[in-house]
Parts: structure tokens; sequence; C-alpha cells
């Protein structure tokens, strides 16, 4: 499928990096960048609250579908009790994303954007590692705060098992085929500058026409 706009779509484990480089890619580049301020324009769509739509995004653990199926046996379900099934989530987001991709380019993050928009011409698509230790010490910078190594791994690991469900259910596919992505690449040995500068190079390798 052609479009005329760019698309950059970034998988990621927890701690490699994934949303900071995809805000450093959407800055440098000028391009819309979606992450989870989606849920804000997904919660007007569905009239649900922000909060509960946390709970299902990129999710389809069985906590959230037993806190679903309680609140489809009330008769009437408040809007702060209301939480839509990971398929409706699902959808409404997609429609979202390929709405701000037909306006213009975008730096999405996550949601199985990479398996979405593989067939537009203008799509690439980044994965995001990095070993247990530079993942904890990265969530500690980001949470400014000093985590417990076997509690960091637990969040890490079970983060994980629900991204790769999530993908795995809406695309037929496996999260950690890193056969699915143009490029993946080791965050661990490398400084956030450092980061920043090969996936620049790349991008304006693979698109010359975004050389500055």
């Amino acid at each position: 499928m052609k479009n005329q706009h760019h698309v950059i779509t970034i998988g990621r484990q927890l701690g490699s990096g994934g949303s900071a480089m995809g805000k450093a890619i959407a800055e440098h580049f000028g391009f819309e960048y979606i992450d989870k301020e989606i849920l804000v324009k997904a919660a007007a769509i569905l009239d649900a609250d922000e909060e509960n739509l946390e709970l299902v995004d990129e999710n389809v653990s069985a906590l959230t579908a037993m806190a679903r199926s309680a609140a489809f046996e009330m008769p009437y379900i408040a809007k702060e009790w209301y939480i839509p099934t990971s398929d409706q989530l699902f959808k409404t987001q997609t429609e979202i994303m390929r709405e701000s991709v037909e306006k213009g380019p975008c730096v999405i993050i996550g949601r199985c954007a990479s398996y979405l928009f593989r067939h537009y011409e203008k799509h690439t698509s980044i994965f995001l590692q990095a070993d247990m230790d530079s993942r904890i010490k990265r969530l500690e910078k980001t949470l400014d705060k000093k985590l417990s190594e076997k509690k960091a791994v637990h969040d890490i690991e079970k983060q994980d098992r629900e991204r790769a469900q999530y993908y795995n259910t809406f695309t037929g596919k496996k999260w950690l085929d890193l056969r699915q992505y143009d490029l993946v690449l080791d965050t661990s040995p490398f400084s956030d500058e450092e980061i920043k500068d090969i996936l620049f190079h790349y991008i304006t390798v693979r698109f010359p026409e975004l050389k500055k």
C-alpha cells in the first residue's frame, strides 16, 4: 500500500529506551509522536475513563478479562467502571493511528503498529532490546528511584509477557520474531546520544529525502 507520509514504528522491551528514542526521532524529524497520548483520544471515542483504558492497553491478560466480566454483570455501568475489551481498544487505536498517518508523518510506539503499517511504502520498523541490567538502570533513571532487583525483574518480565501476548493475539505473529523488523538494535552498549545517532543515521539512509 502506498502512502505519501513516513511512518516509523518502534517495538521495544521495557527499559530499552523505546519511548525516549521515539520522542527524539519525532522531534528531530518533525513527526507526530504517538504513544500513551493515544489513550486520550480513544477514551473520548469509547466514552471510557482513560485510567481504565490503561488496563487493556497492550494487554489481553486474564485479570482485565475478569474485570470486564464483573463490570458487564452490572445493570448500569458508570463511566468510571466501564472497561472496553482489548479488541475494542485495539480497533479504536488502529483507526486513530491510520487517521494520523493519513494527515502527516508519525512515530508510533508499540500497539502492533509495525504489523499494521507493514505494507506502507514509507514505513520502517525498529525494535529495541537490551540486557536486564541495562533495562533496570534505565527504569530507575526514568522513575528517579532505586528499585529492588527482584521486583524490577518481575515487573519487566511481566510487561514482556503482556506485550508478547497482545502482539501475538492481534497479529498472529510472534513479538520476538526479530525477522519481522527492519532494524533490531541492542541499546545496552550505547549512551542515549549514541543510540540517537545510530537511529537518525539509519532513518536517513532508509529515507534519503529526510536528510537535513
